[in-house]
C-alpha cells in the first residue's frame, strides 16, 4: 500500500473517533438539561399544590424546661463566731500542740491527737450551723446535731482503751481522752465557761504524773501539758467572750432542714434540668424515688397510705397457731398472693445519743487518789482502809452507795446523781457540786461541807460533827439531820436549809440575813 492510501487511511479513523467523542458530549449534555426539567416540573408542582391547600399553622415548639428552684441563701461569709474560734483556739491553740505532739509522740497517740482534732472540726461546723439557723424547737433535731461530736469522743476514748499497752504513754492518752470532754459546753447553760474550766481540773492529776515522770527523761512533755492545757485555756476565753450564757443561735436564721439542704448544693451542685420533650412522644409520670422520698410520697397520699393492707385471717395468726409458731413460716392465701405487695415501713433511725456519753465505770486508787467514776446502782462500794494522805473523788455515779472506812483527807462529789455517802472522818472538808438528790452521813468529825449548785440533799450529823461549818451556794431544799439530845444513836431531828435571803442597805453596804417566817 502507498503512503498516500495509508495516510486517508489514518485520517478516516481520526475523523470517526472525533465523531464518536462529538456524540458523547451530545449525550451527556441532553440528560443534564433532562434532569433539570424534571426537577423544575416537581418544584412547580409541589409549589402549586401548598397553593391551593389549606394553611396550616406549625408545630408550637417544645415548651421550655422549668426554672430550677431558687436556692436558699446561706451566709457566704464566715460568720464572726467561726472566725474567732478559728483565729483563738485552731490557729493559736491547736496547731502549735499539734506540732510538739507530733515532734515526741509514737504513732498511736498521734492518731488519737488526729481524732481530737477532728472533734474541734466537727465542733467548727456546730458553729457555723448556729450562727446561720434559728434554735431547733426539738430536742431530737438538736440531739442529731450533736451526734457527730458525740461520735468524736467516743472515737477518741477508744483510742485510749487499745493504747492500755502503751504504758510509758497512757497518762498521754488518758488526758486527750478525758480533755475532749470540753467540747460538750455547748450543751451547758447558762454557765459554759466554768465546764470547760472543770474539764481542765479533771485532767490535772495525770497531766501531772507525765510532769513528774518527764521531769528528768525529756522536758518536751512539760511542753507538751502547756500546749494541750492552751486548748482548753482558748476555748475557755472563746466561751466566755461569745457564748457566755450558752450555745448562740441566730434568733433570724433559718430552720435547720434548710441548712442541711442548701450546704448539700452547695457541695454537689444543682442537678442539669431535664431536656425538652420530644415532638410527638407522651410523656408519662415517672416512677417515685425511693428512700425518703417514697416515705414522703406515701405519706402524702393520706387515708389512702392502707388502701393496699389486707386483714389477717385467724388460720394466720400465729399466736392462735401452735403449728404455725412451730414451723416459723405463714402460707400466703391466694388472695394476698394476686394483691400487689406491701412495701414495708421505713425503719425508724436510732434515737441519737446524749453527747456525754456513758462510759465504763471506774474504782481505783490512783496514787493517793480513789477514783470512782460512772457507777450506777451499786448499792455497797466499799473503801476500805482509806488513811488520812488519800482523797475520794466521786464523779458522774448514779443511784450509788459509797462506804469509806477509816480517816481521810478530803471527799468530792461532781456531777453525781442519787449517791449516798457514809464517811468516817474528813481532815478538810467534804465538796459537793452538781450533785441532785445527795445523802450525806458523817459518822466521826469533819471541819467543812461545802455544797454548790446542787438541788435536793441530806446531811446526817454525828453527836462530834455539831462543830461543822456547812457552806451553801445556788441550793434548794438541803437538809440536816441532827442528833437528839439524850435520845440513842439513830434518832435524828431534821432542819432546813435556809434558801430565802434579805439583804437591806445600811451605811452604805449590803447587809444579809435570813428570812424567818413566824407563825
Amino acid at each position: 500500500m502507498s503512503s498516500s492510501a495509508q495516510g486517508l487511511y489514518s485520517l478516516a479513523t481520526l475523523i470517526k473517533r472525533l465523531e464518536a467523542i462529538t456524540s458523547r458530549l451530545e449525550d451527556v449534555e441532553d440528560s443534564r438539561s433532562a434532569g433539570h426539567l424534571k426537577r423544575q416540573s416537581t418544584s412547580t408542582v409541589t409549589s402549586a399544590a401548598i397553593a391551593e391547600a389549606p394553611s396550616v399553622p406549625p408545630p408550637p415548639p417544645p415548651p421550655p424546661p422549668p426554672p430550677p428552684p431558687p436556692a436558699i441563701e446561706v451566709q457566704s461569709a464566715v460568720p464572726r463566731a467561726v472566725t474567732v474560734y478559728d483565729e483563738i483556739v485552731i490557729e493559736g491553740k491547736l496547731k502549735p500542740f499539734l506540732e510538739i505532739n507530733k515532734a515526741i509522740a509514737p504513732p498511736p497517740l498521734n492518731e488519737q491527737v488526729d481524732l481530737f482534732a477532728k472533734v474541734l472540726a466537727t465542733l467548727r461546723s456546730v458553729l457555723h450551723q448556729a450562727a446561720a439557723c434559728r434554735k431547733p424547737d426539738d430536742d431530737k433535731a438538736l440531739a442529731e446535731i450533736l451526734s457527730p461530736l458525740q461520735a468524736g469522743i467516743e472515737a477518741v476514748t477508744r483510742a485510749k482503751e487499745a493504747a492500755r499497752k502503751e504504758r510509758e504513754w497512757f497518762n498521754h492518752f488518758t488526758v486527750i481522752a478525758d480533755g475532749t470532754a470540753f467540747v460538750g459546753w455547748v450543751t451547758v447553760q447558762p454557765k459554759p465557761g466554768p465546764y470547760v474550766n472543770e474539764i481542765k481540773e479533771s485532767t490535772a492529776y495525770y497531766a501531772n504524773r507525765i510532769l513528774k515522770d518527764f521531769k528528768e527523761k525529756d522536758p518536751r512533755h512539760a511542753e507538751w501539758v502547756r500546749a494541750f492545757n492552751g486548748v482548753l485555756d482558748g476555748m475557755k476565753r472563746y466561751v466566755m467572750e461569745l457564748h457566755t450564757t450558752g450555745l448562740v443561735w441566730n434568733a433570724n436564721g433559718i430552720p435547720v432542714s434548710e441548712y442541711k439542704s442548701s450546704r448539700s448544693q452547695l457541695v454537689s451542685g444543682p442537678p442539669p434540668p431535664p431536656p425538652p420533650p420530644q415532638a410527638g412522644s407522651t410523656s408519662s409520670p415517672a416512677a417515685p424515688a425511693g428512700g425518703v422520698a417514697a416515705v414522703f410520697a406515701d405519706l402524702n397520699r393520706g387515708a389512702d397510705v392502707t388502701k393496699g393492707l389486707r386483714k389477717v385471717d385467724k388460720s394466720e395468726m400465729t399466736h392462735k397457731n401452735p403449728a404455725l409458731r412451730a414451723g416459723s413460716v405463714v402460707p400466703a392465701s391466694a388472695g394476698a398472693a394476686a394483691k400487689k405487695p406491701v412495701k414495708p415501713s421505713p425503719v425508724k433511725p436510732a434515737k441519737p445519743q446524749a453527747l456525754m456519753g456513758k462510759k465504763p465505770a471506774k474504782f481505783a486508787l490512783e496514787g493517793n487518789k480513789w477514783i470512782i467514776e460512772y457507777q450506777e446502782n451499786e448499792s455497797a462500794l466499799e473503801v476500805a482502809n482509806a488513811d488520812i494522805t488519800q482523797v475520794i473523788n466521786l464523779f458522774a455515779c448514779k443511784n450509788t452507795t459509797v462506804i469509806i472506812k477509816g480517816k481521810v483527807n478530803a471527799v468530792t462529789l461532781v456531777n453525781c446523781t442519787k449517791t449516798s455517802v457514809l464517811v468516817e472522818s474528813v481532815v478538810s472538808s467534804v465538796s459537793i457540786t452538781k450533785s441532785p438528790s445527795f445523802a450525806l452521813q458523817i459518822t466521826g468529825v469533819a471541819p467543812t461541807i461545802q455544797i454548790d449548785s446542787t438541788d435536793s440533799g441530806q446531811i446526817y450529823l454525828s453527836k462530834q460533827c455539831l462543830g461543822v461549818e456547812i457552806t451553801t451556794a445556788k441550793c434548794s431544799a438541803i437538809n440536816v439531820s441532827l442528833p437528839v439530845e439524850g435520845e440513842e444513836d439513830g434518832v435524828f431531828e431534821e432542819q432546813a436549809m435556809p434558801e430565802m435571803l434579805k439583804t437591806v442597805v445600811q451605811n452604805g453596804k449590803l447587809v444579809t440575813s435570813i428570812v424567818e417566817h413566824a407563825g
